[in-house]
């Protein structure tokens, strides 16, 4: 899953690809989790990451793409967290040309 954080240098946002081990335990009928390990495996600033994502994506775009659809192949292709899709979407409107006048479909220019 990426978190975004501020860069401590420059205080440009930053994406971390997390993973966490969760333990999950049942104890009296009572469902009790606990993170057991957290490790960042990348790190990368907001517009690496959407050069990546616009890279692999370029032929799965289409003109008239819904934003609730973008948003869900960010989140279960990339782990992008949900906080965090509509930030990268405005950061690769700009990188593919695109614009967005319902607020609900993305066109390109």
């Amino acid at each position: 899953m990426y978190i975004k954080t501020a860069c401590t240098k420059c205080g440009n946002p930053d994406f971390h690809d997390i993973h966490w081990w969760i333990i999950g335990e049942i104890k009296k009928g009572q469902t009790t989790a606990r993170v057991d390990e957290m490790e960042v495996y990348d790190s990368v600033s907001e517009e690496e990451l959407a050069t990546q994502i616009v890279c692999e994506l370029r032929g799965f775009m289409y003109n008239g793409i819904t934003v609730d659809e973008f948003c869900r192949i960010l989140k279960k292709y990339y782990g992008v967290a949900s906080k965090y899709c509509c930030d990268l979407i405005q950061r690769m409107k700009k990188e593919l040309d695109m614009y967005c006048p319902d607020r609900q479909h993305l066109y390109y220019v």
